[in-house]
């Protein structure tokens, strides 16, 4: 099977795949149909099976099957007939997926090509992008009916198109899945299309649209890189704490939620730890005239976190601890926290001026997220247009500067990462 994370180009199949087609196009036979003066005798699951077939041709086809026997029309000029409903119809009805923007949206955010291939007709394609609105999302699109190419010779002409990057197919039905055998690519099948129990036959199969996200994560590489690292050092005689720090805005929360889920997914117990939840009571916290050295000095409560859980963690003993946390927007302890751990957890520790002397000692290995001062900025913007971006100018950010200076992290820590696209991560250093 091909690795996931060599993947940097993802076909798509459309009916069963983007969109749900099978109700638009009912609704075009009944409206064709109603024009004609002629009954509707199937039901949309006996033409089902016709979705992911071909349905440009005549012979064998969904325009075969609906034509009535008696009728004065031939097959063509059914197909024609219910062809110019499409347009209206689809307008009017048709739907994505649950997530299809969102992801196709992500997953060039990521950096993949994405395509389109379809077996249905060069103007059927059009109607369903135009409908759906979709088209900006990929890089290249194209159906059989252009070039009279099957599924396969299709995937062999995209990968080709790009450089012969590796592939993976995203269909529901067994062609797909061939088309991506034949052509040394990964076939992922879906399990909410028209396929039934062919896509089962796939590499991978999914349930929803966006369960591509986690097959398709720019961060499991970097990931992979950390486990490794995990599994050289361990000791396995105490829990191994993994340090997690960057500037404000550096996506310090984000990386740990997901190196959190992933370690979890390769079987190992986890203990996520933010040093948010420690911060002090604002009678502590603004109660210097310096802002910078209150921000670098006042904003947590130290001693309590070495305490509690950092010094009982090198005493190798198995604890769980409950704690009222601070919440800084009430300025009441109110927020319940718990840790469970013991010689075979993960600990995943994360905040600012992580590896400063106090705390660092703690650290089994340590993470840089780096992003420039001015994208910390930014990123407070778009988190909460109300931000006070002065702050970033007079506190935040020279804290930072003043921690960075007397901590260097590329003397400090093991792994530097740039995550300016969060999205798409890249090492930037590695410490051996």
């Amino acid at each position: 099977m091909i690795n996931p994370s060599d993947v940097n180009l993802i076909i798509f199949d459309m009916d069963g795949t983007i969109i749900p087609s099978l109700p638009a196009v009912y609704e075009s036979i009944k409206r064709a149909f109603l024009k004609l003066g002629w009954p509707v005798s199937f039901s949309p699951e006996e033409i089902n099976y016709f979705f992911g077939i071909t349905t440009a041709s005549a012979k064998g086809s969904l325009y075969e099957f609906i034509t009535p026997p008696d009728s004065h029309l031939s097959i063509d000029e059914v197909r024609d007939r219910v062809c110019q409903e499409y347009e209206g119809t689809f307008r009017d009805m048709a739907q994505p997926y649950p997530g299809v923007k969102e992801t196709l949206s992500t997953l060039r955010k990521r950096g993949y090509k994405l395509a389109q291939y379809t077996n249905a007709s060069a103007m059927y394609l059009d109607i369903v992008m135009s409908s759906l609105d979709i088209r900006e999302y990929f890089d290249y699109v194209e159906c059989i009916q252009h070039n009279n190419l099957t599924k396969t010779e299709l995937v062999k002409k995209m990968r080709g198109k790009f450089g012969g990057l590796k592939a993976a197919v995203v269909g529901d039905r067994s062609h797909d899945i061939e088309a991506a055998r034949d052509t040394d690519s990964l076939s992922i099948g879906v399990l909410f299309g028209y396929g039934g129990e062919e896509p089962k036959e796939a590499d991978i199969t999914i349930n929803k649209f966006d369960d591509l996200l986690a097959i398709f994560d720019r961060r499991l590489p970097i990931f992979d890189r950390i486990k490794k690292e995990i599994e050289q050092r361990n000791q396995k005689d105490r829990a191994f704490v993994i340090g997690i720090n960057g500037i404000d805005g550096a996506g310090k929360t984000g990386f740990a939620a997901a190196l959190e889920t992933y370690l979890q997914a390769k079987g190992h117990q986890t203990q996520l730890i933010h040093l948010d939840d420690f911060h002090n009571p604002k009678a502590i916290r603004y109660s210097g005239k310096d802002q910078v050295d209150n921000y670098y000095t006042k904003s947590f409560n130290i001693g309590l976190i070495v305490e509690k859980l950092l010094l009982p963690i090198k005493d190798k003993k198995p604890f769980s601890l409950k704690i009222k946390a601070l919440d800084p927007d009430t300025d009441k302890y109110e927020v319940d926290r718990e840790y469970s751990i013991d010689s075979d957890t993960i600990i995943i520790f994360e905040g600012v001026f992580l590896f400063r002397k106090d705390l660092s000692a703690f650290c089994d290995y340590k993470i840089y997220l780096d992003i420039r001062l001015e994208e910390s900025k930014r990123r407070a913007i778009i988190r909460d247009s109300t931000a006070n971006v002065k702050k970033y100018d007079v506190k935040y950010l020279p804290a930072q500067v003043k921690y960075m200076k007397k901590y260097p992290p590329t003397k400090v820590a093991d792994i530097i990462i740039d995550n300016t696209n969060w999205e798409y991560p890249n090492i930037k250093q590695i410490r051996e």
